[in-house]
């Protein structure tokens, strides 16, 4: 089967970053391993490659015309419409195409046969900002498809009016629920989000994301180690907590290995404040980043937002660490406080420094937690029940599309 993987960018490098990114590598790592070809389609950068629709940064102007882009990205059509020609597909894998690609491409794909299944990677298609987050903290409000949250003060104001029309667009035209035959939702949470949108309850699945196990045994938690903060250093991710951590256990080593828009100002604050045990190693390498899961005492989620399937997270139970999240609806479908990790209350700096200064304090303790969490990914992600499932759906979305 030939597959097209559709994400908002295409990496000509090969440096595949982010959990989406990740989970793109891993699923065409697999396919390509049974014998699928697979394609992929997204917007460049100023390197290329040619053919691609260009990336539009729609929070770079407030021109009206310019941000119906969000809505309908016809550059984004004509290329893929361009693609298809020379690269025909029998089904297309999108993911966070939203306001970039844009699903303008999703009538090119209908007139070329092509059958599309998506993976649903964070709540756009529920929350205008993606997040479920305002200032305050977390907030469903918009769920019911009720977009105007979005342009409140306390969450994306004149921003969220743009995102919330873009919304009501797609919900009011059906671009998404007419043109994908499934929509994976990595968790039960998920799936629920999705159904309250109104798309039918036939067209959303469960179904796991694909991890990468590191080819040995890992070895055990050894005492000593030290707390590990991975990913995208960003607002919605709180890495702010860990410098807390920091203050709170001056006996811990804190590692934030990453790098986002909040890491310079991570890095001001400690050159004024200086703390000894926090390591600010930015951007680090897939190889690097498996040494640095090696040798933590415990990775710690930090996230003001309700991840659906954090990357980092099954990383890290993936090498038997354990892992320290916020109780956060979705994060519970992995992480049974004291018995596949560790959980505290969002937000709550003083009892996640508790939490995790019990975890230094019991290397017993962390070495149980993360052997039933590696035991329980082993379980839920195993790659060939996942793969044998996503042919189905290929399979399935083909032949729908063929009788339309």
């Amino acid at each position: 089967m030939r597959v097209l993987q559709i994400e908002k960018f295409i990496d000509s490098s090969g440096a595949i970053a982010g959990g989406v990114g990740r989970y793109v590598r891993t699923l065409t790592e697999l396919l390509k391993s049974q014998g699928h070809s697979v394609l992929n389609f997204g917007c460049a950068g100023r390197a290329g490659p040619a053919g691609m629709p260009k990336y539009f940064d729609f929070t770079a102007t407030r021109n009206p015309l310019a941000l119906l882009k969000l809505i309908h990205n016809r550059q984004a059509a004509a290329c893929l419409d361009k693609f298809l020609q020379a690269n025909p597909v029998d089904v297309a894998h999108v993911h966070n195409i939203y306001h970039h690609l844009t699903p303008s491409i999703f009538p090119v794909l209908a007139r070329h046969g092509v059958g599309v299944v998506m993976t649903v990677h964070d709540y756009r298609l529920a929350c205008p900002t993606k997040f479920f987050l305002r200032r305050s903290g977390v907030c469903t409000r918009c769920l019911g498809n009720k977009f105007w949250h979005a342009a409140s003060p306390r969450c994306a104001g004149a921003g969220g009016v743009a995102l919330a029309v873009e919304s009501w667009c797609n919900l009011l035209l059906g671009r998404y629920g007419r043109f994908v035959d499934t929509f994976l939702c990595p968790t039960e949470y998920m799936c629920d989000v999705l159904r309250r949108t109104g798309l039918a309850r036939e067209q959303i699945s469960l179904l796991p994301n694909p991890v990468e196990f590191p080819r040995e045994s890992p070895q055990e938690v050894s005492a000593g180690g030290y707390v590990l903060f991975a990913g995208r250093v960003s607002p919605e991710k709180s890495p702010e907590m860990m410098i807390e951590i920091a203050r709170r256990l001056p006996q811990a080593r804190i590692i934030i290995a990453g790098d986002g828009p909040v890491w310079p100002q991570l890095r001001e604050q400690l050159d004024k404040s200086p703390l000894d045990n926090v390591t600010l190693p930015g951007h680090v390498g897939s190889a690097e980043m498996a040494l640095l899961y090696a040798g933590a005492s415990a990775v710690v989620i930090t996230s003001r937002w309700m991840e659906n399937s954090p990357a980092v997270m099954l990383e890290a139970l993936a090498q038997a660490r354990p892992v320290v999240a916020p109780s956060h609806p979705p994060l519970r479908e992995w992480i049974t406080d004291g018995v596949t990790g560790r959980l505290f209350p969002p937000g709550d700096a003083e009892q996640l420094a508790r939490v995790v200064g019990e975890l230094l304090d019991d290397a017993t303790q962390a070495r149980r937690l993360g052997q039933a969490g590696r035991e329980l990914v082993l379980a839920r992600h195993d790659s060939d029940k996942i793969l044998q499932a996503i042919e189905r759906f290929y399979e399935r979305a083909t032949q729908r599309c063929a009788l339309r």
